[in-house]
């Protein structure tokens, strides 16, 4: 029984080895918008209700928009909004993301438009069903950041 029980702790340990992080992304941000904050700022909120973003908090005075945790589960690193790197022997329980939006008045007809995203990666292992689970750190692919910036620069054209 001990061979076993040793041999298992090996594989369980080699199989772990086999996850990988993340690669790093340049992000493009703050993209220039040469329209009035009042008009930015209007397209922003309208492409968070298109995209189904959640606000949680919104602050026009200081230009701030955050949004509550949201599930990406699902999404790979080719297509989707992060890359969490390889998960080895786990199972994916779910993937979140939560954003903060600034957009900064520079003149009276400029604005920037700045996206900062968070993601993580919730795992288990696949040898325990009902383990604990782990959280990974995840980056973006700028995907989201990208199509934010172009929905929100469409609609003030």
């Amino acid at each position: 029984m001990k061979p076993f029980f040793i041999l298992s702790i090996i594989f369980c340990l080699g199989m772990a080895a086999c996850a990988t992080a993340p690669a790093p992304r340049l992000v493009v941000r703050p993209f220039a918008i040469s329209k009035p904050f009042d008009a930015v700022w209007q397209s922003v909120i309208e492409t968070f209700a298109e995209l189904n973003l959640p606000i949680m908090n919104m602050e026009k005075e200081s230009g701030l928009i955050t949004t509550d945790w949201i599930s990406f589960r699902g999404q790979d690193k080719t297509t989707g909004y992060c890359d969490c790197g390889g998960i080895g022997m786990n199972v994916e329980i779910d993937r979140l993301g939560r954003f903060n939006v600034y957009v900064e008045k520079v003149g009276e007809s400029s604005c920037e438009l700045e996206v900062n995203s968070f993601f993580e990666i919730i795992t288990r292992s696949a040898l325990a069903h009902n383990g604990p689970s782990s959280v990974g750190y995840c980056v973006s692919t700028g995907k989201l950041e990208a199509e934010i910036y172009k929905r929100v620069s469409e609609k003030i054209k």
